[in-house]
């Protein structure tokens, strides 16, 4: 069709120009050809690259998935909020959590395709808050629904910090809550390494300071800690099988420990016994004089809750070793705890708390 409109505008010069000779035309005829060709295939061009280009992805939404696979973690890092408030007052709360993964987090609201990050609700898990309020008008109340709070940020990559804000309102009635907060990847796996917890106190309560804070350190579920016993019966049961000591207040849970006990040629005694005498600090009668703290014999021979023990002259080597077997029978008959929860148990048992020894 080219040639044949070029034929046609040849036609016409010839009918203009008598004088023009026919080796001019053709030479024309050549050149008009060329220009016609090289229009039409820059059309041609232009129009395949219309069809064929790429949508477009967000920078936001690309990460590569490092080689040995993806690495899913997080690490507490802070929770921000009044510890007390009035009756009716409106606060927020803001958990701050530190990506120590090796791949992005996003949020839920993110139409990027990684791994979405949000705060369930724990102790137990997924109840519906005591704190939720979606009705809010703030820009960061971050309620996803009654369980579930949603991270500030759009993307949070491996080494920053995110952190997950929510708003609500103290009721009409003082109490002191406590909310234990756990971050959940795609609403299904649970990083219960990063569990958070905090608590408001709303109004006066009345119950005078040392009660109120006795009731928040044995509170060890989601709600109000109003109604905990303190003069509940006070009970120790360790499992020798699952190594673990369980500790009870008024028949309810408020910590669950693991423990270390005796090893298979030196076991820990079975049976039912009482604390019958209490030191801070107790140092074994014969070699190697093992230095155990937080010492709460129950049974004659020595057998007692101590914190991990160490030995005077080892610079620490020993202390360092019984911290990595707790969980695994290797004592000489003790029950052995991590400081901070020997700490917790010297604290809560009296003389003539129940103790408990099962197989």
């Amino acid at each position: 069709m080219i040639f044949d409109r070029n034929c046609c505008i040849i036609t016409q010069l010839a009918n203009k120009n008598k004088h023009m000779n026919y080796k001019k035309l053709f030479v024309v005829m050549l050149a008009i050809t060329a220009i016609a060709a090289t229009f039409a295939t820059t059309a041609a061009a232009a129009k395949t690259d219309t069809v064929t280009e790429p949508v477009p992805v967000s920078h936001e939404c690309v990460f590569v998935v490092p080689e040995g696979g993806e690495k899913i973690s997080a690490e507490l890092v802070t929770v921000r909020n009044s510890l007390r408030v009035d009756t009716g007052e409106k606060f927020h709360v803001k958990v701050f959590l530190k990506n120590t993964g090796n791949t992005p987090w996003f949020s839920s609201k993110s139409s990027c395709a990684g791994n979405k990050i949000s705060l369930g609700t724990d102790m137990s898990k997924d109840h519906n808050s005591v704190f939720y309020n979606k009705d809010i008008k703030e820009d960061d109340n971050n309620w996803e629904s009654p369980s579930r709070v949603g991270m500030d940020q759009e993307k949070i990559i491996p080494g920053e910090i995110a952190s997950f804000t929510f708003w609500s309102k103290a009721q009409k009635n003082p109490d002191i809550f406590k909310e234990y907060l756990t971050p959940i990847v795609n609403n299904t796996t649970w990083l219960d390494n990063a569990q958070s917890s905090f608590y408001v106190m709303i109004g006066d309560t009345v119950e005078g300071k040392t009660a109120e804070r006795k009731k928040m350190l044995y509170a060890y579920q989601s709600g109000s800690v109003r109604d905990i016993n303190l003069d509940g019966e006070k009970k120790l049961t360790v499992d020798l099988s699952e190594q673990k000591v369980t500790v009870t207040l008024d028949g309810k849970t408020i910590r669950e420990f693991r423990v270390s006990t005796g090893a298979y040629k030196t076991p820990t005694p079975v049976g039912e016994y009482s604390i019958k005498l209490k030191q801070d600090v107790r140092v074994g009668g014969k070699a190697p004089y093992y230095i155990m703290p937080k010492f709460m014999w129950f049974r004659t021979g020595g057998y007692g809750f101590h914190a991990l023990p160490s030995l005077r002259t080892d610079g620490g080597r020993f202390w360092t070793e019984a911290r990595t077997h707790i969980g695994v029978p290797v004592s000489h008959g003790c029950i052995r705890l991590l400081p901070e929860e020997a700490d917790f148990l010297y604290e809560f048992a009296d003389l003539g708390t129940k103790v408990s020894v099962k197989r």
